[in-house]
């Protein structure tokens, strides 16, 4: 009787043991599904950093045009109009090694089949440049020296460039400031759809744009940096 019962107990043993295996399975089976499925749930934000800065460099460019019908007169000409705009340069501050220039560039306007009744023959061309981080030099400068070289007889045209060259500094504490705009979006996303953040799936840092601030003041920059980010949310 006893030998008969034993396979029974056996197969009722092992019975149980199945179900309860396939019960755990089961568990582990639905957790899966809900962890993948909580993969699936992200949120893509983005973060926004600006920040004003003044230039640190300016480009001043001083142009002029002068005329003549003896060419060597005009290359005179050329040379005590290149000294004068240099002794005001140098006079308002800015250092030889921060001055620019090239020979002119001059032109027969015989050689133009095309130009009739011209009262003079030979035509010059000339930049001179000025590259300087003294800013309040340059401001001045272009404010006064095509008046200052129009009491010389020399009619110039000057505008300056400004550029920012300090981005290096910046660019930690910008991406830092963009991420953090970014989570406080995310966080804001799950607050009202009743989840939290999870861990960061990807983030695209993308490029930082200089830009005048307007029209008016070029020598104010606004940068600007947006980085995307895509957040687990749980």
């Amino acid at each position: 009787m006893s030998d008969n019962q034993t396979p029974v107990k056996r197969n009722y043993f092992i019975g149980i043991c199945i179900v309860l295996a396939a019960f755990v399975l089961g568990l582990m089976l639905v957790w899966t599904v809900k962890t993948l499925k909580s993969f699936d749930d992200t949120v893509t934000v983005r973060g926004l950093c600006e920040r004003e800065v003044p230039a640190d460099r300016a480009v001043l460019r001083i142009n002029y045009t002068a005329q003549d019908n003896e060419l060597e007169t005009l290359r005179s000409t050329v040379e005590n109009n290149d000294q004068a705009i240099i002794d005001l340069i140098k006079k308002a501050g800015i250092s030889d090694d921060e001055i620019k220039f090239t020979t002119a560039s001059f032109n027969d306007r015989y050689s133009d089949y095309y130009t009739n009744n011209i009262r003079f023959r030979y035509t010059a061309h000339q930049t001179i440049s000025v590259f300087s981080s003294k800013m309040d030099v340059i401001s001045k400068l272009l404010k006064s020296i095509d008046g200052d070289l129009l009491k010389k007889d020399i009619i110039s045209s000057s505008y300056a460039n400004y550029e920012y060259n300090g981005l290096n500094d910046i660019k930690p504490s910008m991406i830092a400031e963009s991420l953090e705009k970014a989570r406080e979006s995310a966080e804001e996303f799950a607050k009202n759809s009743h989840s939290k953040i999870g861990k960061m799936r990807t983030a695209s840092q993308g490029y930082f744009e200089i830009d005048d601030l307007d029209e008016n003041t070029p020598q104010i920059k606004k940068i600007r940096v947006v980085t995307t980010v895509e957040y687990y949310l749980k």
